[in-house]
């Protein structure tokens, strides 16, 4: 039944966002940032609707660790496409993710991303990849936040996959700090019920600050494995909270 629902809101969202896209066009003519909060503020509302009716359990930690005077890199482990949801119906300043190129052909969806300034990655273009590191480090500067998930794919084990170094360039280029995200739980809402939507308690935590330049050179040299430490840390004291 929550999935029926699910499908049925998703089609009253397409239908009701149709005069609210030439609204937003008009208003990132005006001012790019305004017309970006105002879609956050949608997207927030829509997504915790997704999750009230999914039936998701959340347990939200560290929401006050997150800087208010400052652009972040958030980096989180990933596990399921409910991540998305659960992290832009929490993150309190104005963010943009980096997703994956398959999402731009999700009708309604895309079209709400590229609103919030958000930023598809194809995985298997090298080239491509530095282009949109080289624009989210242009967006931090420009005072957006950055949501990134460095281990490239969803990855539902207890293990978390190596982080890309790549993505750490975000944080040092931009000059901002990176907040360690913990998320637990959320493919067994969908991926692992495939078809239909569960139930269950999810977590996102946002961890304490990390910041680049206050790190010895080590750490540094090698920051998306430090990145990745913390953040399995993390996990490992969190994933029992879900059970």
């Amino acid at each position: 039944m929550r999935t029926i629902i699910i499908i049925i809101l998703y089609i009253i969202i397409a239908i009701l966002s149709l005069p609210l896209y030439l609204v937003e066009f008009i208003l990132r003519k005006i001012n790019e940032k305004t017309a970006a909060k105002v879609a956050q503020t949608i997207v927030k509302y829509v997504f915790s609707l997704v999750m009230f009716i999914s039936g998701c359990k959340k347990i939200i930690i560290g929401k006050e660790n997150i800087p208010s005077d400052t652009p972040v890199m958030y980096a989180a482990n990933h596990r399921s496409f409910y991540d998305i949801i659960l992290a832009y119906a929490t993150v309190p300043n104005q963010t943009a993710f980096i997703s994956k190129k398959e999402i731009k052909k999700m009708p309604c969806v895309a079209q709400w991303m590229y609103f919030l300034n958000c930023l598809f990655m194809d995985r298997g273009d090298v080239k491509q990849n530095l282009n949109i590191i080289l624009k989210a480090i242009s967006l931090v500067k420009e005072g957006y936040s950055i949501y990134i998930a460095p281990e490239g794919t969803r990855n539902a084990t207890d293990t978390l996959k190596e982080f890309k170094e790549g993505s750490m360039k975000i944080a040092l280029k931009g000059k901002c700090p990176i907040i360690p995200v913990c998320i637990c739980n959320t493919e067994n809402i969908f991926e692992n019920r495939l078809p239909w939507i569960h139930k269950g308690k999810i977590l996102i935590e946002y961890g304490t600050p990390i910041y680049p330049d206050k790190l010895d050179k080590e750490d540094k040299k090698h920051l998306g494995a430090y990145v990745r430490g913390v953040i399995a840390e993390m996990y490992e004291k969190n994933a029992p909270k879900t059970k």
